[in-house]
């Protein structure tokens, strides 16, 4: 396959939705700051605060969680899509980072109509979690998902309600009758999930001093899209979580409360599938998850350490260490299918530099039956998959200086192409760390 250049390679489409084949935190982030310095629009699509994107540019590290990775191109607009949800708060401390750390950042808009995560959804969240005891699914306690479900139940306020001159005198009605459903809750579970009581008058000014200053970044969204593509602008979509957890064809309970893939991009923009020309996969080189539910490769040993310390595998919104495993072709693949995606950004090569060998995840053996494709998401399922593995060499050198595909140790190429055949999906980038320019294309 041709290599292309940086420019070559982010402008030959006009629409393009950047997500993740796994189970998250492959690098989605970098591949956005890379895109946006060529886009019009970046549109972050789906999730909230449980989202960490981490990005290195000329003006540092940022570690996001609501803020859409394409801030640093002062020619584009950024975009919190209708599929978020937008902690008020949390979104007012990462723009006034970004406005006092970056020159000329990006301008914002927040959808009017992406739902709020109010402080009692944090709570819910913390309360629902401790409540299932050895059933916990791993949420990060960000209240996504009670945010998310009054959405459902069209209870929720919305970025536009903060237009409303009435916003902050009905916040604090809906604040006083959460407080009574939560101790009410409390009683309930016993003592030992036992939540501080709200601080109302802090919380009151706290959000009349967050409305006001994001008051003039609320809009319209649909209507901003629709410009951009009368102009045959380039938009980028930017994806929280990974395809594997997404809400109806992920793992389920052990997902999260959205949809990383195209559908996500649907939901976020009002686009047709017919005008997206690709989506690009961000996928790990080997696999890590954060939370709780199947792993079929997980490493808990060693080398599963090692993977974690190389790769400093740690969680940019919990902290929390990543699980870690062999390269899972299986998953992969069936996360390239639910969330449409049509080429993979393979990320993290470098971390695998120092390893005499490696394995592949090829299949899975369920109750003495081997299957090379994931025919049902469902964890019971998953949970009994033993990894058939296939075992290679590895290069063991250092590709972290590396820029041109073609310089790569032929094993590293081995290994590229092998994951590509497996999966199904062609590779067309690389990633050996996370610096702009340590990417190349192929």
């Amino acid at each position: 396959m041709p290599r292309a250049s940086n420019n070559s390679y982010w402008t030959k489409s006009r629409i393009t939705h950047i997500t993740d084949s796994q189970w998250g935190d492959t690098g989605k982030g970098k591949l956005v700051d890379l895109a946006a310095q060529h886009a019009s629009v970046v549109i972050k699509t789906n999730g909230g605060a449980n989202a960490g994107h981490t990005v290195q540019n000329e003006f540092g590290t940022f570690k996001l969680h609501l803020i859409p990775s394409g801030f640093a191109n002062p020619q584009a607009l950024c975009i919190v899509g209708t599929g978020c949800v937008v902690d008020p708060v949390e979104f007012e401390k990462e723009y006034r980072d970004i406005k006092e750390r970056v020159l000329s950042p990006a301008q914002f808009l927040i959808s009017d109509k992406a739902h709020l995560v109010m402080p009692w959804h944090k709570v819910l969240d913390a309360l629902r979690e401790a409540s299932r005891g050895k059933g916990a699914i791993g949420t990060t306690g960000r209240g996504i998902g009670p945010a998310y479900a009054d959405r459902a139940l069209r209870r929720g306020f919305r970025a536009g309600d903060m237009l409303k001159k009435s916003f902050i005198k009905d916040f604090a009605l809906e604040l006083e009758a959460q407080e009574r459903l939560i101790t009410w809750l409390k009683k309930e579970l016993g003592e030992k999930y036992r939540e501080s009581i709200f601080d109302n008058t802090m919380l009151i000014a706290e959000m009349k001093k967050t409305r006001e200053i994001l008051f003039p970044l609320i809009g319209n969204s649909y209507q901003a899209v629709q410009a951009a593509i009368d102009k045959k602008r380039i938009i980028v979509g930017e994806a929280g979580q990974g395809a594997l957890l997404d809400l109806d064809l992920g793992g389920y309970p052990f997902v999260t409360s959205s949809h990383p893939g195209i559908i996500g991009f649907m939901i976020s923009t009002g686009l047709k599938p017919s005008q997206v020309d690709r989506v690009i996969g961000s996928t790990k080189a080997y696999i890590t998850r954060v939370g709780n539910g199947p792993l079929p490769t997980e490493l808990l040993d060693m080398t599963g350490e090692r993977l974690r310390e190389v790769g400093h595998e740690y969680g940019a919104t919990t902290g929390r260490p990543r699980r870690t495993g062999w390269f899972d072709v299986v998953a992969t693949a069936y996360g390239c299918q639910v969330a449409g995606i049509t080429e993979i950004a393979l990320t993290k090569l470098d971390v695998l530099d120092r390893f005499e060998t490696l394995k592949v995840c090829i299949g899975y053996e369920v109750n003495g039956k081997k299957y090379s494709r994931v025919i049902d998401s469902d964890p019971a399922w998953m949970e009994k998959a033993v990894p058939v593995y296939k075992e290679v060499s590895g290069w063991q050198e250092d590709t972290s200086a590396i820029r041109i595909f073609s310089d790569l140790p032929k094993r590293a190429k081995d290994y590229i192409h092998l994951l590509e055949k497996l999966v199904g999906v062609p590779i067309k980038v690389v990633s050996v760390g996370p610096e702009r320019e340590a990417t190349f294309y192929h």
